[in-house]
C-alpha cells in the first residue's frame, strides 16, 4: 500500500434520472470532473481529472432504478411537509445531506461557479435543474470556519439519495 493513505474517500454512489446519462456527464465536467463511460450500468467520474485509479477518489453514476423512480414520483406530491423540508435546505444548504469537492485555488472555484451560475440559466438542458445555491465566505453568517470559501450546488441531475429532492454538491476553496 505504498503511497496510499489506509483511509480515503473511495466513491460515491449516484443515480441520475431515465435517460439522462449524458446530462450526468456533462454536470460531472462541469464540475471540473473527469467522466468516462465504458458502457454498462455505471460510468465513472474521476474527482481529479488526471486520476487513473478506478476505484478511489471517484464518482459513480447510474441510471435510477425502476422501483425508486417509481416510488419518487409517489413521493413528489406537494405535501407540506416536503415544501417546508426543501424550503429548510434552500435556505441552509450546508444543513443537507451532501458531499464536498476541493478545489485547487480561488480562480478555480470562481470558473466553476461562474459556469454553473451561466448553466443555470442559459436555456439549455442544465437550465433550472442546476444552480449555486449559496456561498459561505470566512466571516459570512453561515460559514463554518475561517479557512475555506464554500458554494452549495444544488441540482436534481444526480443524487446519492432520493432525486426529487435534489443534491447538494459543496466545492470547497481550502485557504489553507
Amino acid at each position: 500500500m505504498s503511497g496510499t493513505a489506509p483511509h480515503a474517500l473511495n466513491h460515491i454512489e449516484l443515480v441520475h434520472r431515465p435517460m439522462e446519462r449524458d446530462l450526468a456527464r456533462r454536470l460531472f465536467e462541469m464540475l471540473g470532473c473527469r467522466p468516462v463511460d465504458r458502457g454498462g450500468t455505471w460510468f465513472t467520474s474521476f474527482i481529479d481529472a488526471d486520476g487513473a485509479d478506478w476505484s478511489n477518489n471517484v464518482l459513480y453514476a447510474s441510471e435510477v432504478t425502476p422501483e425508486q423512480w417509481a416510488f419518487e414520483q409517489a413521493l413528489a406530491t406537494g405535501a407540506p411537509e416536503r415544501s417546508e423540508y426543501l424550503d429548510r435546505l434552500h435556505r441552509e444548504p450546508q444543513r443537507s445531506c451532501h458531499f464536498g469537492l476541493r478545489l485547487a485555488d480561488e480562480a478555480t472555484f470562481d470558473a466553476t461557479c461562474a459556469r454553473v451560475r451561466q448553466a443555470g440559466v442559459d436555456g439549455g438542458e442544465l437550465a433550472g435543474r442546476i444552480r449555486v445555491a449559496a456561498v459561505f465566505r470566512p466571516g459570512d453568517p453561515g460559514a463554518v470556519a475561517e479557512t475555506m470559501v464554500q458554494a452549495f450546488v444544488w441540482t436534481d441531475i444526480v443524487a446519492a439519495g432520493l432525486l426529487t429532492l435534489g443534491q447538494h454538491i459543496e466545492l470547497q476553496w481550502q485557504l489553507t
